[in-house]
Formats: C-alpha cells, sequence, structure tokens
C-alpha cells in the first residue's frame, strides 16, 4: 500500500463580516441592517460571495452605517 503526501495547506484571506451581533432591519422603511449597514441580500449570501463580493459589500456596508449614524445625530434633539 503506497501512502499519498499530506496534503499542503495554505494560507487563505478571510474577509469578515461586519456584524456585531446588533441586528435590526424594519422591513417597512428598509432592507440595510441598522447594526452592520449590510443589505439584507448581503446578509443571505455571505456564505457563498467570494472574498471580492465580500470587500465590494463591507465598503458599502462602511458607507450605509456612517450615512446611519449622520442621519441619526442630524435627528436628534440636544438639550
Amino acid at each position: 500500500m503506497q501512502l499519498k503526501a499530506p496534503s499542503k495547506i495554505t494560507e487563505t484571506n478571510i474577509v469578515e463580516s461586519p456584524c456585531i451581533g446588533v441586528c435590526n432591519i424594519d422591513f417597512d422603511v428598509t432592507d440595510i441592517c441598522q447594526g452592520c449597514g449590510r443589505s439584507i441580500d448581503d446578509i443571505a449570501n455571505w456564505s457563498v460571495y467570494t472574498n471580492e463580493d465580500k470587500i465590494v459589500a463591507n465598503k458599502k456596508a462602511v458607507e450605509r452605517i456612517t450615512e446611519i449614524k449622520c442621519n441619526s445625530l442630524s435627528n436628534k434633539k440636544w438639550i
């Protein structure tokens, strides 16, 4: 019996999810999570996205969450 050589494990780059565990989507208003900024499609498809897809989704999420925070601050009444 001939043994196979051990398989070589290569280093992979994993793109992390922006999820912070605070999911908040008001489907009557938007399809964007107020916690991480991802769209419902991004959340649903994350596990099948390529790294390139994840990078694009993360960039859009950062833009969205920044806009959400700015809008939230501008809507507050300062006493």
